[in-house]
């Protein structure tokens, strides 16, 4: 708290220390408009009249000037706008039509003539967006504009894609976007909450994304809530450095969609955009595989349209109400091959649909021999069509209410269903196909009201509802799942139907529902010689999710025989996977802006913030900017700014601890009654069941009694009532470990520092460098409270282990099993050896150098609880040291704590020129960025663990998303007549080697429960290198790695120590315009993605291990061996879209 009293009286104290100096107010959202009338003589005009007209819509604003001849229009919304000044005694002057952007100010000082020399003047500016350079912006940040938009290649046509052409930013850590789709391949993907993006070295997941000033993030998954069509956006402001107070939820940076409004002229446009293999390259795996080109074919058009309100006979909007609206639909093709096999007797409680082959097959591996015993299928193959289909609509009104008041009512809506598979064929049938949902809804309102010249007041609301799935068409519907052997393969096969209630690394089997209340209010007023700016935020925020996995019930049928005779050889079924969580999130600000000298600018704040899903309330915020004009002529700036920022609460975190500290899962699966089918408790149970099937169970207490009769049915000295069969909570390695988080668990916060300069060059171009500072503390990170802990004396637990044995005694106590543990040969294969037998008392040997992986405990046969097992290496040291755990009736467990750091700086150097015509036919716009950059961090998301669990200080490294060095590269080239009069519209991107973490499979060598351990290595970290397919096999290189002994702390290889492939991409827009008249024109465009068809390879979110060998290789050993550090992915190859779009 300490902390927060000296900021508040820091800020407090700068602030009436500067109250005398006059201050020009800025905002992010909005333009600000202001300047000082003079007569010829340089004196103040006091009492002109100024008024700012939007030429779009003919809404103007009027105010006069004060005792100084000064002027400032505050909260004018983003457009095209002609400033007039008058006065009594002079004569009127007007400028031309000046674009602004959002976060604009506009400094346009009048020197009026008297009226006898000149009636009427016309001020001469720019054609473009006022004066090149800011000279009084304090934020740092970029605008990618209306025409930026429509030209630059956009293989997504998201506009969020953009972000990454401006210096400073980069893909999430891990990142798949513009990765091959390689038939027959199953890559990972990125983990749910990495985020879209970063931002000066922020988290991918720690930006803020809002539309039109309002929030637009997934607070579960760290992502965006909706996209608008590219056609109903304006511009897309990027903040990189807010070092104002007005916005919060974000350690990282800001970006703000703004869409584009109605006027007084209907304007139009319809678009379409078209996709197709025939036109594209094949991925450069699929090649190599010869794999054909897979078939593509994406249809996407649109329109959208605006213009005022007009009623015939009843109502014209001209000049004050206007409407726009933007369509867009996106189909991608696509089908799924469902290649399997239906048994030829049905069950009589279920329908399958008839097979489509004629041939029948017995289920048998020894089809020849077919025995009795066994059931027949036969084929059932379908093309089934698996497309993306989308439909994207966005709308706003914009009404002014009456003087000095306007309000804008917005709508979005998004339907999303992404049911597209990598594979090339499946076992499912069609009602078992998952589809990713994303559906959402939002309306919003924005009102500006004008206090007289002193006062203007903004207030927001929004409520939204977010309802993104993964799951089937009807997922509530149970899933069956039928055993088969292959007639091809000979090897068993699942039939999938009824449902699927599967997770993929990216997709959770879920429902959920994110439905947000908003609302915003700030005032900026005008007090002597300051303009203060505060107000508040509140967002309300219900998270309600419901858990797919097994929720409906899963029935398996070992075989055909067993389903044809409706025989239930397992069930599953999870209750108490719904999950709620609500958040409320207060913020409020103070603001000012002031000029204590005529070329200075300076912004200070301060922001608070709260959210209630945490208990952490010290989250004070400061921020101060400074903009100096050096040279006092409006050509060039130097800027600095310090700011405390933080982060929003990740919701899937808080959510996961609240749904398993409060112990509402429950789970009961038939194969944990017993150790084998023949359990005398186990068949009668399921068979109850099979006589329900299809049926499953509303709750516990119906599955209870069924489970409760079955065993008052038997007679046994087993175990027997109600609970057999359940668990509570979900205490095992195999699933989601019992996850809490600290009692003190602090919202992510970021210290940022910049310093740059802007400078005016020549006319229209514009070079900007800046240095960024970015700290950031409190990030979240996992770790497991329940490992063993180490006695005093040992070094690792491979001392402890060579010094202890394992006595395991069977059921009767009569004989007993002593695990002895050595350092053996470093390519044993098994690890363990001796008579490892319970028909006498005996001795085994565990090697902790061996290879395997096997964490298999050891155990003695308890009648009908379990089977007797000799066990893994790496399970028997784990069961060795089982009493040290804290609590030993449970394994691992998660407890998510603030605990992790990163840290950025770099240099971002920028070059760009606005559109402008260069002659002979010839007119360029360009931007050119480089960014010199280094980020560290000691983990990969908010639920990391450390290689030794809880020390994080080890894993300081470059982060995954650590370039040195990044080009972008974006423009508009106009050609003259005897070029087509075509424009060329590039984007080339570059960045150098990103890093890499080189693993161990997987595996728990240190007996810590976490699967991140890592390697030994004695060469050169330079030699971690990537290879390409086909180079030769690095066998010094191999011969430098080995794995640590088990038990041991850790390999003494860094994270993040290897160096990946770089990043290249280019594209290019080629369009031509066609005018009809003076409002119809048409634009076909093509656009090509990877122009050069150049193979970039790509780690993606693979993960890259060593491959130990064995005393005797295996074919999967070797194959491990001949691939090690080749990427397993590239970006796509040449991708062609055909389009056009027809304005009228």
């Amino acid at each position: 708290m300490l902390r927060g009293i000296t900021s508040f009286i820091f800020w407090l104290s700068l602030v009436l220390v500067m109250c005398p100096f006059f201050l020009t107010a800025q905002d992010l959202d909005d333009v600000t408009i202001s300047g000082r009338i003079t007569d010829s003589n340089g004196l103040a005009v006091v009492g002109a009249t100024v008024t700012a007209t939007e030429v779009a819509t003919g809404i103007a604003r009027t105010i006069v000037t004060d005792d100084d001849g000064q002027y400032r229009f505050l909260k004018l919304k983003p457009g095209t706008y002609k400033v007039k000044a008058t006065a009594d005694g002079f004569g009127t002057q007007e400028t031309p039509a000046i674009p602004t952007i959002s976060a604009q100010n506009v400094a346009k000082n009048f020197t009026l003539a008297p009226a006898d020399v000149r009636a009427e003047q016309t001020v001469t500016v720019t054609s473009d967006s006022g004066p090149p350079v800011d000279t009084s912006r304090t934020i740092v940040g970029g605008t990618i504009a209306e025409r930026e938009i429509e030209e630059i290649p956009n293989s997504t046509r998201n506009p969020l894609d953009l972000v990454l052409t401006l210096g400073g930013t980069s893909e999430e850590q891990l990142s798949t976007s513009g990765l091959a789709e390689d038939r027959g391949a199953n890559p990972s993907s990125a983990p749910l909450e990495q985020g879209n993006f970063s931002i000066s070295g922020g988290t991918a997941y720690s930006n803020n994304i809002t539309i039109d000033g309002l929030d637009n993030n997934d607070d579960r998954s760290s992502r965006d809530r909706f996209q608008p069509s590219l056609e109903a956006i304006a511009e897309v402001q990027v903040i990189a450095n807010q070092f104002s107070a007005e916005y919060g939820r974000a350690s990282g940076g800001r970006v703000n969609i703004r869409t584009r409004a109605g006027g007084n002229r209907f304007r139009g446009r319809a678009f379409m955009f078209f996709r197709d293999d025939s036109m594209n390259a094949n991925s450069w795996y699929n090649n190599s595989r010869a794999i054909p080109r897979p078939d593509l074919r994406e249809i996407n058009p649109g329109f959208s349209f605006s213009g005022p309100i007009t009623i015939p006979k009843i109502y014209n909007g001209k000049n004050r109400s206007f409407f726009a609206v933007t369509y867009e639909y996106n189909k991608l093709d696509d089908t799924t091959l469902i290649d399997t096999y239906i048994p030829v007797v049905g069950n009589p409680r279920y329908t399958l649909p008839a097979p489509t082959g004629t041939t029948q097959f017995c289920d048998s591996s020894n089809p020849l021999n077919c025995p009795a015993t066994a059931g027949f299928i036969q084929q059932y193959s379908a093309l089934y069509a698996t497309p993306n289909q989308n439909h994207v609509l966005s709308a706003r009104v914009d009404h002014k209410l009456f003087k000095n008041n306007e309000l804008t009512v917005g709508f979005q809506f998004a339907d999303r269903a992404n049911r597209r598979t990598n594979g090339n064929s499946t076992t499912r049938l069609e009602d078992a196909f998952q589809e990713k949902n994303n559906n959402t809804v939002a309306y919003n309102l924005t009102d500006n009201h004008v206090f007289g010249a002193k006062a203007v007041n903004q207030f927001r609301a929004q409520w939204s509802k977010f309802k993104p799935s993964f799951q089937t068409a009807s997922p509530l519907d149970p899933v069956v799942l039928v055993g088969f052997r292959s007639p091809v393969t000979n090897s068993v096969q699942t039939l999938i139907a009824g449902n699927s209630t599967t997770s993929t690394s990216q997709n959770f089997s879920d429902s959920r529902t994110e439905t947000r209340w908003q609302f915003q209010d700030s005032l900026t007023y005008l007090w002597k010689q300051h303009t203060f700016k505060f107000g508040a935020d509140v967002q309300d925020v219900k998270s309600e999710v419901l858990g797919l996995g097994d929720a409906t019930g899963t029935f398996n049928f070992g075989s055909v025989l067993q389903y044809s005779n409706n025989q239930v050889t397992r069930y599953r079924q999870n209750f108490g996977t719904a999950q709620t969580v609500t958040n409320r999130y207060y913020g409020v600000f103070f603001n000012d802006e002031f000029k204590p000298w005529s070329n200075v600018t300076v912004s200070a704040g301060l922001r608070y913030e709260r959210e209630t899903a945490v208990s952490d309330n010290n989250n004070w915020g400061p921020r101060l900017g400074i903009a100096w004009d050096p040279f006092n002529k409006g050509k060039g700036v130097i800027r600095f700014g310090a700011g405390i920022f933080y982060n929003r609460v990740l919701l899937r975190t808080v959510g996961d601890s609240i749904q398993n500290s409060g112990g509402t899962l429950v789970a009961f699966d038939s194969n944990t009654i017993g150790t084998s089918a023949a359990d005398v408790r186990r068949i009668p149970i399921l068979t109850a069941i099979s006589n329900a099937f299809p049926n499953s169970y509303a709750s516990t207490t119906q599955l209870r009694a069924l489970v409760t009769a079955a065993c008052a049915s038997i007679v046994t000295t087993l175990t027997c009532n109600s609970n057999t069969g359940f668990s509570v909570g979900n205490l095992s390695t195999q699933g989601n470990p019992l996850r809490s988080v600290d009692a003190d668990l602090k919202i992510p916060e970021s210290y940022q520092f910049n310093i740059g300069f802007e400078r005016e060059l020549f006319k229209g171009w514009v070079f900007e460098a800046n240095y960024t500072w970015n700290k950031t503390a409190n990030l979240w990170r996992d770790s497991n409270p329940n490992a063993p802990r180490l006695p005093a004396g040992f070094t690792d637990w491979t001392q402890w282990l060579l010094g202890n044995t394992l006595v395991v005694t069977n059921q009767n106590g009569t004989t007993t099993r002593t695990y002895s543990f050595v350092l053996g040969a470093t390519n044993d294969p098994s690890g363990v050896s001796g008579t490892c037998s319970f028909t006498a008392t005996s001795n085994c040997i565990v090697n902790l150098n061996s290879i395997s992986t096997s964490t298999t405990a050891p155990a003695a046969a308890v009648t009908n609880e379990n089977g007797n097992a000799t066990g893994g290496p790496i399970g028997i040291a784990l069961a060795a040291i089982a009493r040290f755990r804290p609590d030993q009736s449970a394994e691992e467990t998660s407890r998510i704590g603030s605990r992790g750091n990163a840290f950025y700086h770099g240099v971002i150097a920028e070059l760009r020129s606005n559109y402008r015509k260069l002659g002979k036919g010839f007119g360029a716009s360009f931007r050119w960025v480089y960014t010199l950059s280094s980020t560290k961090d000691d983990g990969l998301n908010n639920t990391s663990n450390a290689e030794i669990n809880g020390d994080f200080s080890r894993e300081w490294a470059r982060s995954l998303q650590d370039r040195r060095h990044r080009i972008a590269f974006s423009g508009s080239f106009d050609t003259p007549w005897w070029f087509g009069k075509l424009k060329f519209s590039p984007l080339m991107r570059w960045g150098s080697s990103a890093p890499f973490n080189l693993g161990a499979g997987g595996t728990d060598r240190n007996l810590d429960d976490v699967s991140t351990d890592r390697l030994n290595y004695t060469g050169s970290l330079k030699d971690i290198k990537y290879r390409e397919p086909g180079s030769p096999v690095p066998e010094a290189l191999l011969a430098q790695f080995s794995l640590q002994p088990i038990g041991s702390n850790s390999g003494n290889l860094r994270r993040n120590a290897g160096t990946g492939p770089s990043l290249f991409t280019f594209d290019l827009n080629i369009t031509r315009e066609w005018k009809f008249g003076e409002r119809i024109r048409l634009r076909p465009v093509i656009e090509f993605n990877n122009i050069f068809n150049a193979s970039v390879f790509s780690y993606g979110a693979e993960f890259i291990n060593f491959q130990a060998l064995s005393s005797t290789p295996s074919a999967t050993q070797q194959l491990a061996r001949q691939n090690f550090l080749v990427p397993t992915r590239t970006y796509k190859q040449r991708e062609i879209r055909l389009g056009f779009r027809f304005d009228f």
